[in-house]
C-alpha cells in the first residue's frame, strides 16, 4: 500500500506523484479556483459542529446496527430536524454532520441502488433531505458521514467486488448531486480490524476522485487515517481524530483536523439517555473546543436523537449551557500556505 504524507490534500499528492511537479494546491476540476488551503481554512473557521448519529442502531441498543434486523424497525415518527438545527445554533455550532449510512448498510435517503433504506422503513421520509433543508434554513453548513460498508449484503465478511465499488460510487453520486453543496464528507469503514479492507482493495483514490468530480469544494476526511501517529495528513483533506476512541491531537500539530466525541456516553441513542449524566459544558468548552481550535482542529460533538427523531430535553439544555459558556469565538488561527509533499513513501 502506498502511503503519501502531505499537507495539501490527496489531489496535490497524486499530481506530484504522476508529474513530478509541485502542486498549486488547487483541486482538479475546481471551478471556483479555491485552493485546498482556502477550503481547509473555511472549514476550520466553522470551529464547532454537531454530529448526528441516527440509524438502525438507534432502535437496537447497539452501536453498529444488526445487519439481519428488519428495516421496518426504523421509525422516527416525530422527526424534528428543525429542533436539531435550533439546538446546534444555541450551542454556537456552525455546521452539522449526519450519518447517512452506517456499517450495516441502511441508508437514510431513498437510494436507487437496492440497499436497505427509508423506502423499506416504517418511516419513509428522506432524512437526508429533511436535515440539509433545516440546517441551511438556520444558517448552518451541512456535512455528511458515509460508511463504505453494507454488511446487509455480506454479513459474514465484506468481500470487495467491482459491483460493490460501483454501488459505493453510485450512492455517493446520489448524496452529492441531490442535496446541494456539501462542505465535507466523512468516510468510514477502511482499514479497520472488523472490516479488514485496505485502501487498494476498496480503491480510495478512485473514490476520492469521484467525490471531487461531483463536488470539487467538498473536503474529504477518513476516520481510519486517525490511527497514524504522525501529525500529517494521509490520503485526505482533513485529518480525523476519533476522540471518543482515545485518538488525540499530537502536540504541535499544524494540519487541518477534526476531533469527534459524544455528548452522551455513546454514538447512538440508548434507553437511559433521557436521564443520563451528560458531559459537562465546562469540559466541552474549556478542555476541548478552545484548545483544539488553537491547533487547527474543529470539535464535532455528537448528539444522538431518540427513537422519535428528537433530542432529549437534557441534551437540549446542555447545548444551551455550552453556548452560554463559550465566549471566545474569535476567528480560527490561520493555516500556513499550502506546502508541497513532505514525503512520499512507496
Amino acid at each position: 500500500m502506498n502511503r503519501r504524507e502531505f499537507t495539501g490534500g490527496l489531489a496535490a499528492a497524486a499530481l506530484y506523484a504522476s508529474t513530478g511537479k509541485a502542486s498549486t494546491g488547487v483541486l482538479p476540476g475546481n471551478v471556483s479556483g479555491l485552493s485546498i488551503t482556502e477550503l481547509q481554512q473555511q472549514f476550520l473557521d466553522l470551529r464547532f459542529g454537531m454530529y448526528i448519529h441516527l440509524n438502525m442502531a438507534t432502535y437496537e441498543q447497539r452501536e453498529w446496527g444488526d445487519p439481519k434486523a428488519s428495516p421496518a424497525l426504523f421509525n422516527p415518527k416525530d422527526l424534528d430536524t428543525d429542533q436539531w438545527a435550533n439546538a446546534a445554533r444555541s450551542a454556537g455550532m456552525a455546521y452539522g454532520c449526519l450519518t447517512t449510512k452506517h456499517h450495516d448498510g441502511f441508508c437514510l435517503w431513498p437510494t436507487a441502488t437496492g440497499s436497505a433504506s427509508v423506502k423499506d422503513a416504517a418511516y419513509k421520509r428522506d432524512i437526508v433531505r429533511a436535515y440539509v433543508d433545516s440546517f441551511r434554513a438556520h444558517g448552518l453548513k451541512t456535512c455528511l458521514y458515509f460508511s463504505i460498508l453494507d454488511l446487509r449484503g455480506d454479513i459474514r465478511s465484506y468481500c470487495v467486488t467491482r459491483e460493490k465499488i460501483d454501488k459505493v460510487k453510485t450512492q455517493l453520486t446520489e448524496l452529492l448531486t441531490n442535496y446541494g453543496e456539501i462542505t465535507a464528507l466523512v468516510i468510514d469503514g477502511w482499514n479497520a480490524a472488523w472490516s479488514r479492507l485496505n485502501y487498494e482493495e476498496m480503491p480510495f483514490l478512485e473514490i476520492y476522485r469521484h467525490v471531487k468530480q461531483l463536488q470539487p469544494n467538498c473536503l474529504m476526511s477518513d476516520y481510519n487515517q486517525g490511527r497514524f501517529p504522525a501529525p500529517a495528513l494521509y490520503y485526505t483533506d482533513v485529518k480525523q481524530y476519533e476522540q471518543h476512541a482515545g485518538q488525540t491531537i499530537p502536540t504541535g500539530s499544524e494540519v487541518p483536523s477534526q476531533s469527534a466525541t459524544t455528548l452522551q456516553s455513546d454514538w447512538f441513542w440508548k434507553l437511559d439517555y433521557p436521564t443520563q449524566k451528560l458531559r459537562p459544558a465546562k469540559q466541552i468548552v474549556e478542555d476541548w473546543l478552545v484548545p483544539f481550535n488553537a491547533h487547527h482542529c474543529n470539535l464535532i460533538l455528537n448528539v444522538a436523537p431518540n427513537r422519535e427523531g428528537r433530542f432529549d430535553q437534557n441534551a437540549v439544555d446542555r447545548l444551551t449551557e455550552i453556548g452560554q459558556l463559550w465566549k471566545d469565538r474569535a476567528p480560527a488561527p490561520r493555516l500556513a500556505t499550502t506546502r508541497q509533499i513532505k514525503e512520499l513513501l512507496l
